[in-house]
């Protein structure tokens, strides 16, 4: 019978926490309008396929989490084989989609800054002898 008190209060208190860490970065920040321009910008671009799947993701972990902790209120068991099965695949399609980010964003650094592919390394010159001491 203690037990949703409990959960009520973790709730409450987690929460209460968050509000108040946010609270003081705001203060900290000490009204700095760098951060409202960068998210003004932000809010700008167009909201990519990546964006839209994060979203979709949490989502659907946030509906998962609800549902499991329906089945287990009622039955008392939880399905552990299913939830490490849908985390794991929404682990592993994050994972996936940050190695395409990076590998976008070091081509595009490649691009702009012009290198490009790099030669092949000269061979140092033959028609100085080798010092006495190589090879001790």
């Amino acid at each position: 019978m203690n037990m949703p008190l409990i959960a009520a209060a973790a709730m409450a208190g987690g929460a209460l926490l968050g509000f108040s860490l946010c609270w003081a970065a705001t203060r900290l920040a000490g009204g700095s309008h760098a951060a409202a321009a960068r998210l003004a910008t932000a809010a700008k671009k167009k909201m990519g396929t990546m964006d839209k799947v994060l979203i979709l993701e949490g989502v659907i972990l946030v509906a998962y989490t609800a549902a499991d902790l329906a089945v287990f209120w009622h039955t008392g068991n939880e399905p552990a084989t299913l939830t490490a099965c849908v985390f794991g695949v929404c682990g592993f399609e994050n994972g996936v989609m940050g190695w395409i980010k990076t590998t976008k964003e070091k081509q595009a650094a490649a691009r702009t800054s012009g290198s490009g592919q790099t030669a092949a390394p000269e061979e140092p010159p033959k028609e100085r002898p080798e010092p006495p001491d190589v090879g001790i």
